[in-house]
């Protein structure tokens, strides 16, 4: 799950930086539009990603809840010992939550490898 900045933070961040006279440069365009294409990848490929950590973090924890009260739930388990951190489970979700993480934020990475 990516928190920061999210999809419409990116939008509303490249909307109040984009110049309007043009002066942004090749270099400043190009920024703009790589965080563009984060964001329409994170609308596109963002709420899978979540529903996937959802369910693998259901299975963990043996319990129901949104992917927040997941994610809060999943924090204490390893901090009380619940879960350990070398946890062959979490070790699997960690490494797919972190793939899908790349698939959006870095989509030439080979995360299809993973």
């Amino acid at each position: 799950m990516i928190t920061h900045p999210t999809a419409q933070e990116l939008v509303e961040g490249v909307a109040r930086w984009l110049p309007v006279d043009g002066s942004a440069g090749t270099f400043g365009l190009r920024v703009a539009r790589n965080a563009l294409e984060i964001a329409a990848r994170d609308m596109a490929l963002g709420p899978a990603a979540d529903a996937r950590a959802a369910e693998r973090m259901q299975a963990l924890l043996g319990r129901g809840g949104t992917r927040d009260e997941l994610d809060m739930a999943l924090v204490a388990a390893i901090r009380s010992g619940e879960i350990a951190s070398d946890d062959p489970g979490l070790v699997a979700h960690l490494k797919a939550c972190a793939l899908d993480a790349l698939a959006i934020d870095q989509p030439r990475y080979a995360h299809e490898l993973g």
